[in-house]
């Protein structure tokens, strides 16, 4: 009996152990590959951000957290002595922490490597170390507002951080550990595993000096203004690359915003040099020309309307009435233009719609189509209200002018590199239509400069440096109170230099500045004259047209004036710099010039090169105007634009109508008239771009001061 049931037994493990390897075989070799291996994630290092000359701007730094598991440990009080000692905590609470939290606790994070190393040289058991990544800025809180910020998993949450966030983050790749039987983990020499791609980095066209320069002089001045925030804009004229974008006080990340971008205001009388330049275009005024303004100060210039100014005189040239910035005169004007061609021309500057920037949160600002306007808008707009505007908006209407007549599309990014520093993709300038003609811009440049010289802007004087710009100072809208705020002010410059040949175009906006000062003039153009000198003063200033020469180098040879090429085809291009003994690179594609370096008007050695970009051809089939009914006001407005046709835009939403018909050919001797309605059921950021709506003051309006 007893070897019966000893047999019995022996089968009955055999049959178990039959059961286990080969029928339940694939269950337990499954579970014992679920617990046996696990797979980490490898993260891949984010790109760096940088200025144009290659200086970093925001990078990834590696540091490491501090985690324990003090029921692993065989000594916890010794323990928390060594770690309290390295990491300079208190041992006996972290002791208590330990015997509160036994299995896990986060002991520090984001160490330094050294004070990591420190700690992993301890040895000690239940203490780990895990590298962490954290975002860092060099310049510290100096740019932030453009750059952003990212967030906890280091991905893309504000500014150019999330806009370019897809080629910054990289991709992450994995790799499986294996764990023992007592729970640590191996990376074994053939684990399976796939790399992470790091990110790619962007060189920007910011400039760190300017950037850091415009802060200084902006922070300075908000603060002994006691004024409400402060914003800046700086731009190359030539090829729309934003130099600077400084916004006062900071906020801090999820506050933060870049207010140049995404917030808008009345520009005031900086707004002016849109009816000055249409007036001069359409041959309706010359810069002598005399016009009648009061000796009291204030007229009435339709009826129920009365405008005032500040510099008190019965009649004013036209130069005179820009230099000293009269609202009489200048809503005269605008009168004089008419409702439509002032709306012509805002437009085609760029105002009351997207600027395209890659930038989140654009805002487009608002402009109503003259069917929406009274009898009191047109010279009401002429002197900068009933419109709000973009600092962004405002300073590539400036470097219209400073460009001889041609909008630049504006730019944020110059390249894009891999980890070898080699070019991935390459942005060029883009020119997207003239506005005014070269004589005309001609012409406003000294009316300006004359503001700076002698007008409402000299505060903004720099010995040996000729400036040209404008002064504003709108009163604040209060919408509680269905009037202009008394004592609220938006007080700004705009203003470019070297006059003769701009390099430079910036804009300096002071909001509600509290004092006995808030004019334009005062408050902004100060901060303007403060940035030039110290710019001037730097090796890589573009406000230095040539290096010294040294006294014992041979004579240069006789410099020679480059011509201006944009919008001649190439041949013509390259016709026009050999008269002139200079030679043509042309990059890209496209029947016509779009930009060129040097700029016009730059003194260069004879047989110099002259590096051109060529614009896209306008259409598939060369020359005729496309179907644009069915899309959207900012994709038809796109389309014009490419093809340097001016828009006339009555409605919003989608195009319903367009005159002259798809297929005319180009180019047009006037502007492409669009008809838009709302779509049924369109998302709300399509019924909004391009819109031209907004508020009606009431009243009499006191001023869109010099």
């Amino acid at each position: 009996m007893a070897a019966a049931g000893l047999f019995a037994g022996l089968i009955a493990i055999w049959l178990r152990i039959f059961w286990l390897q080969v029928v339940e075989h694939g269950f337990y070799s499954a579970r014992a590959e679920v617990i046996q291996e696990q797979r980490v994630l490898l993260r891949p290092v984010r790109g760096n951000l940088e200025d144009r000359r290659g200086r970093v701007l925001a990078r990834d730094l590696v540091n490491y957290s501090v985690s324990a598991a003090p029921a692993e440990m065989t000594n916890a009080a010794a323990t928390a002595r060594e770690l309290g000692g390295i990491l300079g905590l208190d041992a006996r609470r972290l002791q208590r922490s330990f015997a509160q939290r036994p299995r896990f606790l986060w002991v520090a994070r984001h160490v330094t490597p050294s004070v990591g190393q420190r700690i992993a040289d301890l040895k000690a058991r239940g203490v780990y170390l895990a590298p962490e990544t954290e975002r860092e800025h060099p310049l510290g809180a100096v740019a932030e507002e453009i750059l952003g910020h990212t967030n906890l998993d280091n991905l893309g949450a504000e500014g150019l951080e999330l806009q370019l966030d897809e080629s910054l983050r990289g991709q992450p790749g994995w790799a499986t550990l294996f764990r023992d039987g007592r729970g640590r983990s191996h990376d074994l020499p053939r684990g399976l595993r796939r790399p992470p791609h790091d990110g790619l980095s962007v060189v920007l066209t910011l400039d760190a000096d300017l950037q850091s320069i415009v802060e200084s002089h902006l922070a300075a001045a908000v603060d002994s203004l006691n004024a409400l925030r402060g914003f800046a804009l700086f731009m190359d004229p030539g090829s729309g690359e934003v130099l600077a974008a400084v916004t006062v006080p900071h906020l801090g990340p999820g506050k933060d915003r870049n207010w140049n971008f995404t917030d808008t205001f009345e520009p005031g009388s900086t707004y002016k040099v849109v009816v000055a330049g249409a007036a001069l275009e359409e041959g309706l005024a010359k810069p002598n020309q005399v016009f009648q303004a009061s000796a009291t100060g204030e007229t009435q210039i339709v009826p129920g309307v009365t405008f005032h100014d500040v510099h008190k005189s019965a009649s004013y040239t036209f130069a005179d009435a820009v230099r000293w910035s009269s609202n009489i005169v200048m809503g005269k004007l605008g009168l004089l233009v008419g409702a439509e061609r002032l709306y012509r021309y805002s437009t085609a500057l760029g105002f009351g719609s997207l600027t395209g920037i890659a930038f989140p949160g654009e805002a487009g600002g608002k402009l109503r189509s003259p069917d929406r306007w009274s009898a009191r808008s047109t010279p009401t707009i002429a002197i900068g209200h009933e419109i709000s505007v973009t600092p962004l908006q405002l300073t590539l209407a400036y470097a219209t002018i400073a460009n001889d007549g041609v909008l630049m599309r504006p730019m944020l990014v110059r390249e894009i590199r891999n980890g070898a520093g080699e070019v991935v993709q390459r942005y060029a300038p883009e020119a997207s239509h003239r506005v005014f003609s070269p004589s005309t811009c001609a012409t406003l440049r000294q009316m300006l400069e004359a503001v700076v010289d002698s007008g409402t802007a000299k505060a903004a004087r720099v010995p040996g440096l000729a400036i040209a710009g404008k002064t504003g100072t709108a009163q604040k809208y209060d919408a509680a109170q269905g009037t202009y705020g008394r004592g609220l002010y938006v007080s700004s410059f705009v203003g470019f230099a070297p006059a003769e040949a701009p390099q430079l175009v910036g804009v300096i906006v002071i909001d509600e500045p509290h004092g006995r000062h808030y004019y334009g003039g005062e408050v902004a153009a100060p901060v303007f004259r403060q940035v030039m000198l110290d710019l001037r003063s730097l090796p890589s200033s573009p406000l230095v047209t040539s290096p010294p020469q040294v006294a014992s180098r041979p004579a240069a040879p006789a410099p020679v004036t480059v011509p201006d090429l944009r919008l001649l085809p190439p041949r013509a291009a390259e016709r026009v710099l050999a008269e002139v003994g200079l030679h043509a690179r042309f990059q890209g594609e496209g029947p016509r010039v779009l930009a060129q370096v040097p700029a016009a008007g730059a003194a260069v050695e004879r047989g110099s090169r002259v590096e051109t970009w060529l614009a896209a051809p306008t259409d598939s089939s060369g020359a005729t105007l496309p179907d644009l009914v069915g899309l959207t006001v900012r994709k038809a407005m796109r389309e014009l634009w490419r093809r340097q046709v001016l828009v006339k835009l009555f409605g919003n939403g989608s195009v319903v109508e367009q005159t002259p018909a798809a297929g005319t050919p180009l180019p047009l001797e006037g502007p492409c008239t669009l008809r838009c309605e709302p779509r049924l059921h369109a998302p709300a950021q399509v019924a909004t771009v391009g819109r031209a709506n907004g508020s009606e003051s009431a009243g009499t309006l006191a001023g869109a001061t010099p």
